[in-house]
Formats: structure tokens, C-alpha cells, sequence
């Protein structure tokens, strides 16, 4: 991972910054105590993997502001990427992140839809987690021992994770739960075979349970076969009795049916001697016949005087009509009349022509005629009326009378059709009435025949019922006997049932002694993994190879630092007390005093170890195929040296940047702010701090 490019808003001091990594092999980030040197080494690791030295992400956004951001860009093979992590404050405050990588010049997210997901995803890109990058390569203020200082125990276990050796502790506890899984099913095993013995132990006492139901099944049958004897002698008659009152009472409905039948023909033959009889019938017929006839000249009569009538009432409106118009017309005559007589002047008042006194006199006198003409005229009519008038009275009465009469004409008819139809069925009646008669005596046979061969079943049956009188006591011997055969059996079967089980029992036994020695072979297989894949296994002779190269690299650089007065050495293995061997990872230092642990050295000598084994472990890191890590950080690691010691550790730093990418130096020392080819300049200001590259 080489840093390219960092962008801070609202972090720690930082209201709004960024600084460019590029074109940096060994760079110096300079500054007065408290101005945010080492916050720039946290915004980095923060936005990897969310963690720095604060306990709380909200300790990290400046103060007053909402918010917080970085960026950050690194190169890691051929690719270039890009994580963005922001942080709100607050009782609800919510995190985001994204990694983004490019692709064809442009930035592409590759996120996952969680942000737990999004930063397996980044671990697995930079193969690292926060505690092993800090513990190889990233010496952090007041943490520069992180890993000299732990305990052997944790030496070992960051060893092993800087050299990838976690997944044997997944193998290991594959085992374990591969061994538990199997000592379950021994354990299972176990107590089934302890069954399976205990049920065995019982065989002889279920062999004497078979013996004595064998016996008790024998004594059973042969009671059962005496009683069944006499049981089946009694089904058999209660069969035929069984037959003779079914055949009793088919003949008894086959009777009653030739007696409904017998019944039927005779209503028939009755009914069809009273419609053979037509001398009423005749009689009826004849009458009918003449009020018909009558009816006829009733209705002539009805159509005559219907005639006569509608042509009186044409002429009475015809009467009334021009009577009505006789008044309105003559009218005007009379008002002309009145005008002429009025009249002084010799011309016409009503046509204004000249008109003498004897023209108008004559005009008058016609006037006056034509008046009376039409007043005789209205009398005659009125005359003509009365006399129509009477003469409708006398019809009315009789078109009344008659239409009364020929109501009951089309009664008549009905009737008359109703005689016609009895008088053929009185011919057929006669026809049928020799079937009839054959019909009856047939039915009367029948019914005699069965009413005797019924009397003869019945009394079958009734002797059969005498001869059955004890067969309830037969049954319920019968049945008390076959129940109790039956319990022996059932008694039998269970008997016989648990001795074949303690027979199949033994070979079920011999099955699951050979499958618990088959598991115990396979637990001792895991068993042997189990101490491989641990701590004292394949990773203890990992580590025991690994270690050489660490002291190598350590020794080379702790040599260049002292002028070779100092030599490291790691120990593996150290004798207990009681003379046995145990696993460690303690650190020795020689020097021209001799041998002594690491706690027994001075500050500035623990420092010039600490820096060695730290930088021995990055490059071996570099050299793993599992994490590409290129950039070494030094934070504030040269207070504890003096003049001399600082001047080689420069040295020292010097001699190693062809095996890094990015080495960051941060100091806030001014005697060493020159002596790196790169300077970044961290300044306080009232807008945050600023970074500026020299």
C-alpha cells in the first residue's frame, strides 16, 4: 500500500486539508507539539479501517462541526484506489464508506451494500488489519514498542498474523469441532451399546416367557375347536332361518302386491262397467242437441236486431247533428232581419248596395221564410228522435234477452263434446272389460299361491327359533374363548418379538462396536491434526523459520545504529522450573556488557531495538505474497535518542528508503526538519491547521 494522496475536512485540527504523497521517497512532517502531525498518520488508518488512537470516532471531529471526512488514494499492484469514510456526531450519529478504484481514467465505487461488508472487502485488498499494520510497519507516538514491549504470548501471535498464519487456527478449531463432533457420537454410541447389553441380559427370561405362551396358546386351540364346533352348528341355523324369513317376507309382499294389484282390476273393471252403460249419456247428448239447435235461431234473431238497431243510432246522430247546426246558422238571418226593418237609409246596411222600400221588404219577407223553413226543419228531426228513441227501448231489452240465452252456448258445446268423447269410451270400456277379467283371475292365483307358500315359511321359521333357543350362551362361549386365544397369541407374538430383537440386538451390536472403533481411529487422525494445526504445530515451525530473517534484518540495521556494539536475538524456547520445555518469544540483547533482556537496556537503547525489529519486520511483510506493504512511519521516535543516535537512526532510515516506497518521518525537533529530502510543514491557525510541502 504507497500513500498517494490524503484530503481532511473537520478532522482533529484539520477544518479543511490535503496533502499530495506523490513524487515523496523519504519525506519529514515537521511541526510544534499539539499541531496535528500524528493526526494525519490517524486520518490514514481511520479511513483504512475506521480505528485510531481515539477511544470514540466522535473524539475525532473538530470541534463545533458536524461532520467529519477523509479521503484517502493509495496504490496497491497496478491499481490505484480510493477509500471515503464521513462521520455525523450526535446521539444518532450515522457513518458512511466507500472504496472506489479506477477504471478508465474514472473513479468506479466497488462497495458492498454494508459498510461491516465494505471493510472486509478493504482488508482483504490491503491484506492487513489496524492492529497488525500498526504493530509492523507504523511506528505511532508512544507506541513504538508495541511489539518488543508485549508479552512473549503476544509477541508470537502478532508474528503470526503479520505472517498469515491465521488460518491454522481455523483449521485447528475445525478439528476441535471434527473431534467434539465425534466424541458426541462415541458418547452415543456408548449408551446405546449399554442398552443393547442390558436388553441381552434379558434373552432367558424371554425365552421362558415364549415356552409358557406356547402352551397356553395349545390348551386355548383345542377349547376353541370344541366350542367352534358347536357355534358353527348354530350359525348354520340361524342362517336358514335367516333365509326362511327373508323367503317369508318376500312372499308375504309378493302377496300383498298380488292383493293391491287384484284391488286395482277390480276399480278397473267398475269403472269401466259404469262407462259402458250409455243410456243417460244419450239422453244428456239429446238435450244438448236441442238447446244447441235453439241457440242457433236465438243468435239469428240477436244478429237481426243488432243490425236494425246500429242503423237507428246512425240516424239519431245523424239528426242531432244537423240540429246542432240549424241554431248557429240561423242566426245571422235574424240579426240581417232586424237590420233591414231598422234600416231608414235607401241603401243595404249589410252589403252597402242602393235598396228600395219594397226591395227591402221583399229581401225581408224571404229573410223570414228561410227562418221558418229551418225552424220546421228542426222540429221534424226533433219529432224523428223521439220516435227513434222509443223504438231502441224494445230492442235493447231483446238484444239482452238473447245474448243472456247464448252465454250458455259455448257450455253447451263443451258438454256437447264431453258426451261424445264418454259415449267412445264407453265403447272401449266394453272392449277392455274381457282383458280385465282375465287380469283378476291371474292376480287372484298368485295371490293365493303366495299367501300359502308364506304360511308354510313362517311356521318353518318359528320351529327354527324354538331349536335356537340356547345360542346366546353358545356365542358368548364362543367369543370369550376366541378372545382369550387371541391374548395368548398376541402374548406369543410379543414374547417371540423381544427374543428375535435380542437376536438382531447382538449383530446390531457387533455393528456399532466396529462403527465406535472406526470413529475412535478418525478421532486420533483429528487428534494428531489438531496438535499440527496449533500453536505448537505448523505455525510454531513457521515462526521458527521466520525468526532467522527478522534477526538478520534487525541485527543489520541495530548494527549500523550502535557501530555494531549491539546484536538482537530472539529465544523460541526457554526450561521451566520443573526442567520442562515451553514455547516463548523472548528478546535478548548482546552488547560489550554481555547478554541481558530488552527491559534491562536504556531508553534510547530500547528505541534503536524497537526501530529495528520494527523496520526487519515491515520488510519481511514486503516480501509475503500475503500483504503488500510499502510504506514505513516513524512518529516522534527521536526524542529518546541523543545527538549520536539520532544521526544513525537517520543513517539508518537513509539506508533502508530503497526498500520502501514512502518512509514519513514526523518530528517536531528543528535540528531535524533539514536533514530529509522532503519537508511537511504542519502550522496552527485560527481556520485549523495547514500542511504545506518544502
Amino acid at each position: 500500500m504507497i500513500p498517494l494522496k490524503l484530503h481532511l475536512r473537520n478532522f482533529m485540527p484539520y477544518a479543511d486539508a490535503a496533502i499530495d504523497f506523490r513524487g515523496i521517497r523519504v519525506g519529514c512532517i515537521a511541526g510544534d507539539n499539539g499541531v496535528g502531525k500524528s493526526a494525519l498518520l490517524d486520518a490514514i488508518t481511520w479511513s483504512l479501517w475506521g480505528r485510531a488512537r481515539a477511544k470514540r470516532d466522535d473524539e475525532l471531529v473538530r470541534q463545533g462541526a458536524p461532520e467529519m471526512a477523509v479521503t484517502f488514494a493509495f496504490g496497491l499492484g497496478s491499481n490505484t484506489y480510493q477509500v471515503i469514510r464521513t462521520r455525523k456526531t450526535g446521539k444518532r450519529g450515522a457513518g458512511a464508506l466507500d472504496v472506489q478504484v479506477v477504471h478508465a481514467g474514472e473513479w468506479k465505487t466497488i462497495a458492498e451494500p454494508t459498510i461491516s461488508q465494505t471493510q472486509a472487502k478493504i482488508n482483504a485488498l490491503l491484506r492487513l488489519d489496524y492492529d497488525t499494520f500498526i504493530n509492523s510497519s507504523f511506528l505511532l507516538q508512544g507506541r513504538a514498542d508495541e511489539f518488543t514491549v508485549k508479552t512473549p504470548a503476544d509477541r508470537k501471535k502478532v508474528l503470526a498474523d503479520i505472517l498469515g498464519l491465521g488460518a491454522w487456527e481455523s483449521y485447528e478449531e475445525r478439528a476441535k469441532e471434527r473431534i467434539r463432533a465425534l466424541e458426541s457420537s462415541m458418547q452415543a454410541i456408548d449408551i446405546r451399546l449399554r442398552e443393547i447389553d442390558d436388553e441381552i441380559a434379558r434373552r432367558p427370561q424371554y425365552q421362558a416367557e415364549v415356552a409358557s405362551a406356547q402352551r397356553t396358546v395349545i390348551d386355548l386351540g383345542d377349547a376353541l375347536r370344541q366350542v367352534e364346533t358347536r357355534y358353527q352348528q348354530m350359525q348354520q341355523a340361524r342362517q336358514e332361518l335367516f333365509h326362511l324369513e327373508a323367503q317369508a317376507a318376500e312372499l308375504s309382499n309378493r302377496a300383498r302386491h298380488a292383493d293391491r294389484e287384484l284391488n286395482g282390476v277390480l276399480a278397473e273393471l267398475e269403472t269401466a262397467r259404469h262407462k259402458a252403460d250409455t243410456t243417460a249419456i244419450q239422453g244428456e247428448l239429446d238435450a244438448v242437441h236441442g238447446d244447441l239447435a235453439r241457440m242457433a235461431e236465438a243468435e239469428r234473431l240477436r244478429d237481426t236486431s243488432r243490425a236494425r238497431r246500429n242503423a237507428l243510432v246512425e240516424e239519431s246522430a245523424a239528426l242531432r247533428g244537423q240540429n246542432d247546426r240549424l241554431a248557429p246558422e240561423t242566426e245571422p238571418l235574424k240579426q240581417r232581419v232586424e237590420l233591414l226593418a231598422a234600416a231608414t237609409e235607401p241603401t243595404c246596411p249589410t252589403c252597402g248596395q242602393p235598396l228600395s222600400a219594397d226591395h227591402r221588404e221583399h229581401v225581408i219577407a224571404a229573410l223570414q221564410s228561410e227562418i221558418e223553413n229551418r225552424r220546421e226543419l228542426y222540429r221534424a228531426n226533433a219529432q224523428r228522435l223521439n220516435a227513434i228513441k222509443a223504438e231502441l227501448a224494445p230492442l235493447d231489452s231483446e238484444l239482452a234477452s238473447l245474448d243472456g240465452d247464448l252465454r250458455r252456448q259455448s257450455t253447451l258445446q263443451r258438454r256437447e263434446a264431453e258426451l261424445e268423447a264418454a259415449l267412445a269410451a264407453a265403447a272401449e270400456a266394453r272392449k277392455s272389460m274381457a282383458t280385465l277379467e282375465a287380469r283378476r283371475e291371474q292376480w287372484q292365483k298368485l295371490y293365493d299361491a303366495d299367501s300359502m307358500k308364506q304360511a308354510e315359511a313362517a311356521a318353518k321359521a318359528a320351529a327354527l327359533r324354538a331349536e335356537l333357543g340356547d345360542a346366546s350362551a353358545i356365542e358368548a362361549e364362543y367369543e370369550r374363548v376366541r378372545a382369550e386365544e387371541a391374548r395368548a397369541r398376541q402374548l406369543l407374538g410379543a414374547a417371540q418379538q423381544k427374543l428375535a430383537a435380542c437376536d438382531a440386538l447382538v449383530k446390531a451390536r457387533e455393528g456399532k462396536v466396529a462403527e465406535r472403533n472406526r470413529l475412535a481411529t478418525e478421532k486420533g487422525i483429528y487428534e494428531e491434526l489438531r496438535l499440527a494445526f496449533g500453536k505448537k504445530g505448523v505455525p510454531a515451525m513457521i515462526i521458527e523459520v521466520a525468526i532467522p530473517e527478522i534477526e538478520d534484518e534487525a541485527n543489520a540495521l541495530l548494527s549500523r545504529m550502535t557501530g555494531g556494539r549491539m546484536r538482537i536475538r530472539f529465544d523460541t524456547q526457554k526450561e521451566t522450573l520443573k526442567g520442562d520445555t515451553v514455547e516463548t518469544l523472548d528478546i535478548q540483547i548482546a552488547d560489550e556488557l554481555g547478554t541481558r533482556p530488552y527491559e534491562n537496556f536504556s531508553g534510547g537503547e530500547q528505541y534503536r531495538i524497537n526501530f529495528a525489529v520494527r523496520v526487519a519486520l515491515s520488510k519481511l511483510l514486503a516480501r509475503r505474497a500475503g500483504a503488500q506493504l510499502q510504506t514505513l512511519v516513524v512518529d516522534e521516535g527521536f526524542g529518546a535518542l541523543d545527538a549520536s543516535g539520532r544521526e544513525r537512526l537517520v543513517e539508518a532510515i537513509n539506508a533502508v528508503q530503497s526498500d520502501f516506497e514512502r518512509i514519513l518521518v514526523i518530528t517536531h525537533l528543528d535540528e531535524l526538519k533539514d536533514t530529509f529530502p522532503t519537508r511537511i510543514d504542519v502550522t496552527k491557525t485560527e481556520n485549523g491547521s495547514q500542511i504545506a510541502i518544502m
